[in-house]
């Protein structure tokens, strides 16, 4: 038996204006995520030139071993760093300079530089006396200084990080840059350089790691600099 032309009809009904805003707002937002979401990344460093760019020698300083640093669990990096370079510098007359750099690629939301201030409480540090202070070697920028003590060992840290052409003192600040480059369509890479020094006296160390992050920033190759400071800087 036909089915009346009524029913049929009625079963085709047309979208109410309700259904039509929505599914636009839907369709909007679909589309906008896609083209918010990162296409291009930096280049990635060849393998070992993070090694190959900052020199053993420093002034009066040279390498003398790779171990006995602060470092952040493995598990929390993975993903999140290309190549990490760890070294200890002596000099006659002064204290050893702990050194990490540590360089991603390609940051995102999800993929922040880790920090100290997490770093060193997970090996059971205590953070006290942050503040923020001239990156030396670098004009108009700023670097962060922490105390952070275990027991009778209490080291004096000095460390700045880049995302992009950035430079974020605050994790706020951090994902932030990594936030508007991503609107831009770029993953960014990024940077971190530490500092440290073994010593009670504060005022002492920080000009000791001052003077030493501008002799590194003064020094390397052109890859060097456009890993630390950023491809505008690397001439």
């Amino acid at each position: 038996m036909s089915t009346p032309l009524r029913s049929v009809a009625s079963s085709f009904r047309l979208p109410d204006r309700r259904q039509v805003l929505l599914g636009g707002a839907l369709t909007a937002a679909a589309g906008s995520a896609a083209w918010l979401r990162p296409r291009r990344t930096t280049a990635l460093l060849p393998d070992g030139a993070l090694e190959k760019s900052v020199p053993l020698q420093l002034g009066d300083y040279h390498y003398a071993s790779s171990t006995g640093l602060i470092l952040p669990d493995s598990d929390q990096t993975t993903g999140i760093y290309d190549q990490v370079l760890t070294r200890v510098y002596v000099a006659p007359d002064a204290a050893p300079m702990m050194l990490l750099i540590a360089y991603g690629s390609a940051q995102d939301a999800g993929l922040a530089v880790h920090r100290p201030e997490a770093c060193y409480p997970s090996a059971g540090y205590t953070i006290s006396a942050r503040s923020t202070v001239e990156l030396r070697g670098v004009s108009g920028r700023e670097a962060t200084v922490l105390s952070a003590s275990r027991g009778d060992r209490i080291e004096q840290i000095y460390f700045w990080m880049r995302i992009g052409e950035r430079f974020p003192t605050s994790p706020i600040d951090e994902k932030s840059a990594v936030f508007a480059a991503n609107l831009r369509g770029v993953m960014p890479d990024g940077v971190l350089v530490r500092l440290s020094v073994r010593s009670t006296n504060a005022r002492g160390a920080l000009d000791q790691m001052m003077a030493f992050n501008a002799m590194l920033l003064g020094t390397g190759d052109r890859m060097g600099r456009a890993m630390l400071l950023g491809k505008d800087s690397a001439s």
